[in-house]
C-alpha cells in the first residue's frame, strides 16, 4: 500500500502532479485530506494542528484500511513531515520512504515558513481579496517573489481558495512546529529526499538538512521558474523508478 500526504494548504488532489504514472499498476493508494484542508470538514483548536496530533490522524486511517502489508510512504512539504513521524512511530511494517521538498525543520517557526503565519493574520483581518493586495505589499512576500515568482504567486492559493479564512488556524498553528530533534532523525527503511532549487518555502539547505539527518540520497529538481511542468515530470520520474516493486 501507499500512503501519499500533502503539504500545508493543500489537499490530497495535489498529489497527482506528483504520482500520476509514477505508482505500479494495482498498488493501493490512500491519500487522506489532513484536518482543515480538503474535504476533511474538521478544523479545531490549536492543539489539534501539532505535528505529532495530525500524523496520529493519519496513522489511525492507515490502520483503519490498510491490510498488514508493507506501507511505502510519499510526503510533500508538511507531508514529509508527517510521513518521517508515521515511519518511526513502529505502528506499521514499513517498505520505503520519500519525502518530497520537505519544509518543516528542527526549530519551530523556521524562517522559510514565516509567511504562512503572515497569510493567516492577514485572513483573519481582511476579506480575501484585501487580504491578497495587501500580502503583496509585505515585506515577507516580496522577498519570496525576489527569489522566485513561481513560488510567490503559488502562495496565492492560501488566501483564494475555499474556505481560506475559515480555516486560517492550519497557517496559524502548524508553522510553530518542529519536524525532529536533531540526531534522532531515523527512519527505519530506505529513503530518499527530492528537493527542488531557488524554493524559498522549500529551501535546498533544509532538504540537506534532512539527507544528513537520514543518511540518505538527495536529488534536485529543475527549478519551477525554469518550467512547472518540466519540475513536476521530473518528481514523476524519480518517484516512479523510486516506487517500482512496491506492492
Amino acid at each position: 500500500m501507499l500512503l501519499a500526504i500533502h503539504g500545508l494548504g493543500s489537499e490530497s488532489g495535489a498529489l497527482r502532479d506528483y504520482l500520476e504514472g509514477a505508482v505500479p499498476r494495482g498498488v493501493r493508494v490512500l491519500a487522506p485530506d489532513l484536518r482543515a484542508h480538503g474535504a476533511n470538514p474538521l478544523l479545531g483548536e490549536p492543539d489539534d494542528f501539532a505535528l505529532e496530533a495530525l500524523a496520529a490522524e493519519v496513522a489511525d486511517e492507515l490502520a483503519r484500511v490498510g491490510d498488514g502489508t508493507p506501507v511505502t510512504i510519499v510526503g510533500v512539504s508538511l507531508g514529509a513531515a508527517l510521513a518521517a513521524l508515521i515511519a518511526r512511530s513502529g505502528r506499521f511494517p514499513l517498505d520505503r520512504v520519500a519525502l518530497v521538498r520537505p519544509a518543516f525543520t528542527a526549530e519551530p517557526l523556521p524562517p522559510n515558513l514565516a509567511i504562512f503565519p503572515v497569510i493567516g493574520r492577514l485572513l483573519e483581518a481582511h476579506r480575501p481579496q484585501r487580504a491578497l493586495a495587501e500580502l503583496h505589499r509585505s515585506g515577507a512576500w516580496r522577498g519570496i517573489a525576489h527569489e522566485s515568482l513561481a513560488h510567490a504567486h503559488g502562495l496565492e492559493a492560501q488566501l483564494t481558495q475555499p474556505r481560506a479564512a475559515e480555516r486560517r488556524i492550519r497557517l496559524l498553528e502548524i508553522p510553530r512546529n518542529a519536524a525532529y530533534r536533531p540526531g534522532e532523525l531515523r527512519i527505519p527503511a530506505p529513503s530518499v529526499v527530492l528537493a527542488s532549487p531557488r524554493d524559498p518555502v522549500h529551501p535546498l539547505h533544509v532538504a540537506e538538512a534532512w539527507r544528513d539527518e537520514l543518511g540518505c540520497r538527495m536529488l534536485v529538481s529543475p527549478a519551477r521558474d525554469d518550467g512547472e511542468a518540466a519540475m513536476f515530470a521530473w518528481f514523476r520520474q524519480q518517484l516512479g523508478s523510486f516506487l517500482v516493486g512496491i506492492r
